[in-house]
């Protein structure tokens, strides 16, 4: 009898929830305003899932959400976007489906998609860095996400970086707030106003607020692969797929300055093919690699 998931992907715009069988393919699937659902994604869940629970074996529910949530208690503790998704309903609504809920991050539930899409062998470790708004990482240890002790592994965006100097007495300034693409629009006003935003990173190429971000971008990026030892990359998000977007340059950066030969000679770099549905199925297969474990 074939096997069926339930994929959801909870952005801040959109919910995206799916019906999807163990061959990846979507048989149902709907399309929800998260302002609008608030605090009844539990509602949601059940609905969908009571529409079709007599005619598909449902095996498990997957779901990614933009912030930082526990794997074992369901919770979902941090939504900065949304806080209406936070609190501790998931387990509840687990006991009274009695299906598995399995919930993470939706940057590294969308790597998981990549991974899968790319064909990258289960057993090479992988890392995902995604620019957009901000910027999230995803790290796969060989065929299993990690997600660190409460879920938060990756958060790049919010480690410290002293560009404008060391702060004593206070929180340091974060990555995203020198790398992101709400960054990017302020760099543009600043700098660039009266020339077009979609043409800026071509057009003013060498100046040193662009070099400034395109290097720091990189430094990062080289910082995680050193640490965890790992040669194979995947970038996506929309301010790296943009069509101005120096990815061979972003490239030599990070080449450059990697420390280990191994890593250099190895190195590999993927760019995420952006799929409306990709939250969906890369909800699915971390619902089935949890299932599976």
């Amino acid at each position: 009898m074939k096997k069926y998931f339930i994929g959801i992907d909870c952005g801040g715009t959109n919910i995206r929830i799916g019906l999807v069988d163990d061959d990846f393919v979507i048989h149902h699937e709907e399309k929800h305003q998260s302002t609008k659902i608030g605090k009844d994604l539990s509602g949601l869940i059940r609905s969908y899932v009571l529409k079709y629970k007599d005619s598909y074996r449902i095996e498990a529910i997957g779901i990614g959400f933009p912030g930082i949530v526990d794997l074992h208690s369901r919770q979902v503790l941090n939504i900065p976007n949304l806080r209406a998704f936070e609190g501790d309903y998931l387990l509840a609504l687990e006991k009274e489906l009695n299906i598995p809920i399995f919930i993470g991050n939706d940057v590294n539930i969308l790597m998981l998609y990549d991974a899968k899409h790319f064909n990258i062998d289960p057993n090479k470790s992988v890392m995902g860095f995604y620019l957009g708004t901000g910027f999230g990482s995803a790290i796969r240890i060989k065929n299993m996400m990690y997600q660190g002790d409460f879920g938060a592994a990756g958060e790049i965006g919010h480690v410290p970086m002293y560009l404008r100097g060391i702060k004593y007495n206070q929180k340091q300034n974060d990555l995203e707030s020198e790398v992101s693409g709400f960054n990017l629009k302020a760099i543009h006003e600043k700098h660039f106003k009266d020339s077009p935003f979609e043409t800026m990173l071509m057009d003013h190429f060498n100046h040193q607020a662009i070099q400034d971000y395109l290097h720091l971008l990189a430094f990062y990026i080289t910082t995680q692969m050193t640490i965890l030892d790992i040669s194979t990359i995947i970038l996506g998000g929309g301010v790296i797929m943009s069509e101005q977007f120096p990815k061979a340059y972003l490239e030599s950066l990070i080449l450059k300055n990697l420390f280990a030969d191994k890593t250099k000679e190895n190195f590999k770099v993927y760019y995420a093919d952006s799929h409306v549905n990709s939250g969906i199925y890369g909800a699915v297969i971390f619902a089935k690699q949890n299932l599976d474990n």
